[in-house]
């Protein structure tokens, strides 16, 4: 199989988790969207989890490498609330299907669903160790503080308020997020507050 023929089809592959999620996904819509033969899909891969773990797989290396700018404005709560627009404004793109599709995916065994945790926390991990650096840099958090608990909570909190409370991650969630959840947290963090 050629490399576009395999672009194609593993494109495919997350157009429909997005659309109807990671139960409903069959190989044979694969194919027909991206035009190609189940047996040229078979040949490559034995069944729908080999599929969505390579495709998975592209997803996070494309994760790696998109850049992501974090930006500092100075402050943590600045840098939290900025990062996280932006970070909003990305998953945008995303329905919440996808979502869905990605924790159906994930809370397998499978190299699929080990690919979708990474896909989940590769992002998170990187906009949050930087902004904590800053923070800490300034003095503003304590140097135990845990960036992959903060990306957790973030992750958590976000997939809770768009798959179950059917919300929108507006500024109005995310301030929320930061002042009332964040912040505290953080605070917890700082060396001499306990």
């Amino acid at each position: 199989m050629d490399a576009h023929r395999e672009a194609a089809l593993l494109d495919a592959a997350l157009e429909l988790l997005s659309e109807v999620g990671y139960e409903r996904l069959s190989l044979t819509e694969v194919c027909r969207r991206a035009g190609a033969s189940t047996k040229t899909v078979y040949r490559r891969w034995t069944n729908k989890d080999e599929l969505m773990t390579a495709a998975l797989r592209r997803a996070v290396v494309r994760a790696v490498d998109e850049p992501f700018e974090v930006v500092a404005t100075g402050s943590l709560r600045g840098d939290l609330l900025e990062n996280l627009r932006a970070s909003a404004e990305l998953q945008l793109q995303f329905s919440p299907q996808y979502a869905a599709g990605l924790l159906v995916a994930a809370s397998s065994g499978s190299d699929a669903g080990r690919m979708a945790r990474e896909l989940f926390r590769v992002h998170y991990a990187r906009l949050t160790e930087t902004v904590l650096q800053w923070a800490r840099e300034r003095g503003e958090v304590g140097e135990d503080v845990d960036a992959g608990f903060v990306a957790d909570l973030i992750r958590g909190v976000e997939l809770n308020h768009v798959l179950v409370a059917d919300g929108q991650l507006d500024d109005a969630f995310l301030e929320s997020l930061v002042d009332r959840v964040l912040l505290p947290v953080l605070a917890a963090g700082r060396e001499g507050a306990r």
